[in-house]
Protein backbone atom coordinates (compact mmCIF):
# COMPACT_ATOMS: atom_id res chain seq x y z
CA UNK A 1 0.00 0.00 0.00
CA UNK A 2 1.23 3.50 -0.81
CA UNK A 3 2.34 5.78 2.00
CA UNK A 4 0.43 8.75 0.58
CA UNK A 5 -3.12 9.27 -0.59
CA UNK A 6 -3.97 9.13 -4.25
CA UNK A 7 -6.07 11.87 -5.84
CA UNK A 8 -8.91 9.33 -6.16
CA UNK A 9 -8.74 8.54 -2.42
CA UNK A 10 -8.84 12.25 -1.58
CA UNK A 11 -11.85 12.79 -3.83
CA UNK A 12 -13.62 9.77 -2.35
CA UNK A 13 -13.27 10.88 1.29
CA UNK A 14 -14.22 14.47 0.43
CA UNK A 15 -17.34 13.31 -1.43
CA UNK A 16 -18.28 11.07 1.48
CA UNK A 17 -17.84 14.00 3.91
CA UNK A 18 -20.20 16.09 1.77
CA UNK A 19 -22.77 13.27 1.68
CA UNK A 20 -22.55 12.88 5.48
CA UNK A 21 -23.14 16.62 5.94
CA UNK A 22 -26.24 16.45 3.76
CA UNK A 23 -27.48 13.27 5.45
CA UNK A 24 -27.02 14.76 8.93
CA UNK A 25 -28.27 18.21 7.96
CA UNK A 26 -25.15 20.01 9.11
CA UNK A 27 -23.05 22.75 7.54
CA UNK A 28 -19.76 20.88 7.12
CA UNK A 29 -18.07 17.59 7.89
CA UNK A 30 -14.28 17.63 8.12
CA UNK A 31 -12.01 14.73 7.19
CA UNK A 32 -8.97 13.33 9.00
CA UNK A 33 -6.88 10.67 7.26
CA UNK A 34 -3.85 8.90 8.68
CA UNK A 35 -1.89 6.10 7.09
CA UNK A 36 -0.93 3.25 9.40
CA UNK A 37 2.86 3.02 9.14
CA UNK A 38 2.95 -0.77 9.48
CA UNK A 39 0.07 -1.84 7.26
CA UNK A 40 -0.48 1.14 4.96
CA UNK A 41 -4.18 1.10 5.96
CA UNK A 42 -6.05 4.35 5.64
CA UNK A 43 -7.54 5.40 8.98
CA UNK A 44 -10.32 7.84 8.13
CA UNK A 45 -12.31 9.92 10.58
CA UNK A 46 -15.09 12.40 10.05
CA UNK A 47 -16.01 15.18 12.45
CA UNK A 48 -18.58 17.96 12.42
CA UNK A 49 -18.00 21.68 12.28
CA UNK A 50 -18.51 22.96 15.84
CA UNK A 51 -21.41 25.30 16.56
CA UNK A 52 -20.81 28.84 17.78
CA UNK A 53 -21.70 27.75 21.33
CA UNK A 54 -19.24 24.85 21.17
CA UNK A 55 -16.51 27.22 19.99
CA UNK A 56 -17.21 29.65 22.85
CA UNK A 57 -17.17 26.83 25.37
CA UNK A 58 -13.88 25.53 23.97
CA UNK A 59 -12.32 29.00 24.15
CA UNK A 60 -13.35 29.30 27.79
CA UNK A 61 -11.97 25.84 28.48
CA UNK A 62 -8.67 26.71 26.77
CA UNK A 63 -8.35 29.81 28.97
CA UNK A 64 -9.10 27.98 32.22
CA UNK A 65 -7.99 24.36 31.85
CA UNK A 66 -5.89 23.95 28.74
CA UNK A 67 -5.90 23.55 25.00
CA UNK A 68 -5.87 19.78 24.80
CA UNK A 69 -8.59 19.33 27.41
CA UNK A 70 -10.75 21.62 25.28
CA UNK A 71 -9.77 19.68 22.16
CA UNK A 72 -10.68 16.39 23.80
CA UNK A 73 -14.14 17.63 24.70
CA UNK A 74 -14.66 18.87 21.15
CA UNK A 75 -13.38 15.55 19.79
CA UNK A 76 -15.92 13.65 21.84
CA UNK A 77 -18.75 15.94 20.75
CA UNK A 78 -17.85 16.26 17.08
CA UNK A 79 -16.47 12.89 15.91
CA UNK A 80 -18.99 10.96 13.85
CA UNK A 81 -19.14 7.46 15.29
CA UNK A 82 -22.25 6.04 13.66
CA UNK A 83 -22.47 2.98 11.47
CA UNK A 84 -20.16 3.36 8.46
CA UNK A 85 -18.90 6.81 9.43
CA UNK A 86 -15.44 7.02 11.04
CA UNK A 87 -12.97 4.14 11.30
CA UNK A 88 -13.35 2.73 14.83
CA UNK A 89 -9.63 3.38 15.50
CA UNK A 90 -10.37 7.12 15.33
CA UNK A 91 -12.16 6.96 18.67
CA UNK A 92 -10.43 3.97 20.29
CA UNK A 93 -6.68 4.41 19.70
CA UNK A 94 -4.81 7.19 21.48
CA UNK A 95 -2.67 8.34 18.56
CA UNK A 96 -5.74 9.03 16.44
CA UNK A 97 -7.80 10.47 19.29
CA UNK A 98 -5.00 12.97 19.99
CA UNK A 99 -4.79 13.91 16.32
CA UNK A 100 -8.53 14.57 16.09
CA UNK A 101 -8.42 16.59 19.34
CA UNK A 102 -5.74 18.80 17.79
CA UNK A 103 -7.69 19.12 14.56
CA UNK A 104 -10.80 20.19 16.49
CA UNK A 105 -8.88 22.99 18.21
CA UNK A 106 -7.67 24.17 14.80
CA UNK A 107 -11.32 24.74 13.83
CA UNK A 108 -11.58 27.62 16.28
CA UNK A 109 -10.50 30.66 14.33
CA UNK A 110 -10.85 34.16 15.66
CA UNK A 111 -10.64 37.13 13.33
CA UNK A 112 -7.98 39.60 14.39
CA UNK A 113 -8.77 43.28 14.86
CA UNK A 114 -6.79 45.14 12.19
CA UNK A 115 -7.81 48.63 13.30
CA UNK A 116 -4.94 50.75 14.56
CA UNK A 117 -5.29 54.14 16.12
CA UNK A 118 -2.73 56.68 14.94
Amino acid sequence: MKKELTQKEIETVEEYAESLAKKLGIKKVHVYVAIDEETGDRVVGYYKEPSYAQKLYAMDKIATVGTFSAGEELRQALTLTGEGESDVRIYTEDQYKLAIAGACIALIQVAQNRFKKK
